[in-house]
């Protein structure tokens, strides 16, 4: 296992030692990743190395410039030029950098692949070789021949946490959260600051729907060096769960000064901004949410006269909503409504700090009947699968941030989903345009699209200006579930889809 205190490697060191020590190669994602200082030191490192095969004053070879350049470009993040490079570099570390990189792009049979003549270099590279070919085994949809090859290893190496974290891994692509939670515990025994096995535990807490303990996980490893890109990812979207902005903006600001180009930071960051400078006022939210009960209660519901409450009667008027929005000239106007009645209804309404011929910027407007029943599913230019509007909500592999928000409208199925437009959605809490596009594409898969916005007079569903994301999709090398976002949850960010610390 490599070393864990990298606070004095010498980069330069560790890519002239990594032929004969594979650790040292393994060191550089977490050396780099320490601060942006020691990220532009490895990419002039890579950029000189490519032009002049040298390192100091030792000479290299070409192939031994490839590997060195390639694992330079891995350590990054530049999987895709890494491969690029290692295609000149040979020998068993470069057949498992080669692997560990489709591995991390998520071709997962091409990895294994490129792995397997690794079982025959020297012990510790054959090792490692092992443990990632297990896991591409297990992501590519055989974890329980990933889970025996894993036992077998666990004989002789009792003491690495690589090893439990991975056997947690594939009980979780098995579906078996409870064992993937024991492993990841016993990994966490084995080495208590293993963040790998940490972050597995918040991912799955906040699947869960346990928000709290995600954050105490996540909160365990965001200030360890290197930085952990996706618990910051995934704290940062708990944050905004708790309206808790500046936290969360801190989180994203802190990916972005080690990558400034991480698109999910990017824009998480500009929802954050977006929905600290659109606060929720909660008093006003409970004050309008008072007034709209009040404005619906039946006028049957006051005590009027007979008189009064008949003409109310046949003038359709049935709640204090239609009352205020009349004039005290319309109802004047009405045969056998007189000077006693108006005067009557006005004491009614000003004891409710309410008065005849409200505007509706003064007065909440009451939807009718019609917009209080479910929306109507909109028209798609064809027939509708009956089946598919009755899809649950979960079936759409959704990131947590978008689940949440559908939770907290009430939709449960595609067909409650389509019958909202864009708009109302984006009015939800901490539900912006990231997860309006995660949605849209979701429902084009389907053959469905949103319902178009209504003209002003049907307005409705506002629960809370705001922004988004979710986060949490990964932009880089996929994982499994790409939580919370759990940021699978961005779902929350998914363990080392784009995260500097991977093994």
């Amino acid at each position: 296992m490599p070393e864990s205190n990298t606070a004095e490697q010498d980069l330069q060191q560790l890519l002239l030692d990594g032929p004969n020590d594979i650790d040292s190669f393994l060191q550089l994602r977490s050396v780099q990743a320490q601060s942006a200082a020691r990220r532009h030191e490895l990419e002039t490192l890579v950029v000189e190395l490519a032009e002049n095969p040298a390192l100091g004053d030792t000479k290299l070879g070409k192939a031994a410039a490839a590997l060195a350049v390639g694992v330079g470009l891995w350590a990054l993040g530049r999987i895709e030029d890494a491969l690029a490079a290692l295609a000149a570099a040979s020998g068993f570390e470069a057949d498992y950098f080669v692997g560990r990189c489709y591995l991390e792009a998520g071709f997962y049979d091409r990895a294994a692949e490129a792995l397997r003549s690794v079982t025959r270099a020297k012990a510790a590279t054959k090792y490692v070789g092992a443990l990632a070919r297990a896991e591409a085994i297990a992501r590519g949809g055989d974890p329980a021949t990933a889970l025996a090859e894993l036992k077998a290893l666990a004989k002789d190496h009792k003491d690495d946490p690589r090893v439990p974290y991975l056997m947690g891994i594939c009980h979780d692509l098995a579906g078996r959260h409870d064992d993937a939670i024991a492993a990841y515990e016993k990994a966490i025994n084995i080495d208590p600051t293993f963040a790998h096995a940490i972050f597995r535990l918040g991912f799955n807490a906040a699947l869960r729907g346990d928000d709290q303990k995600a954050r105490e996980h996540y909160e365990a490893i965001v200030d360890d060096s290197p930085v952990y890109i996706n618990a910051l990812i995934n704290l940062g979207c708990l944050y905004e769960d708790l309206r808790d902005y500046e936290k969360a903006i801190e989180c994203f600001r802190r990916v972005l000064r080690m990558h400034p180009t991480h698109l999910r930071a990017r824009l998480y960051l500009k929802d954050a901004h977006a929905s600290l400078d659109t606060v929720y006022d909660e008093g006003r939210q409970r004050e309008l949410d008072r007034q709209s009960k009040l404005l619906a209660i039946p006028i049957t519901d006051f005590e009027l006269t007979v008189r009064a409450r008949n003409c109310l009667q046949h003038m359709n008027i049935y709640t204090l909503g239609d009352l205020v929005s009349h004039t005290e000239e319309e109802l004047l106007a009405w045969k056998n409504f007189g000077d006693t009645s108006l005067q009557e209804i006005k004491e009614m309404l000003t004891v409710r700090n309410l008065h005849l011929g409200q505007t509706r910027d003064e007065c909440l407007e009451i939807p009718s009947a019609d917009e209080l029943l479910a929306g109507e599913v909109p028209d798609h230019g064809g027939p509708v699968d009956e089946a598919v509007l009755l899809t649950p909500i979960s079936d759409l592999n959704l990131s947590v941030r978008s689940r949440k928000c559908m939770e907290r409208l009430g939709i449960a199925t595609v067909g409650q989903l389509v019958a909202h437009a864009a708009d109302e959605l984006l009015a939800s809490r901490n539900f912006g345009r990231t997860s309006l596009v995660e949605i849209a594409e979701k429902l084009t898969q389907l053959g469905l699209t949103l319902s178009e916005p209504e003209p002003p007079e049907g307005e409705g569903g506002e629960d809370e200006a705001e922004p988004e994301f979710d986060a949490l999709a990964p932009e880089a090398p996929p994982e499994d579930l790409e939580e919370p976002e759990p940021a699978e949850d961005e779902a929350p960010a998914d363990d080392e889809a784009d995260d500097p610390d991977a093994e």
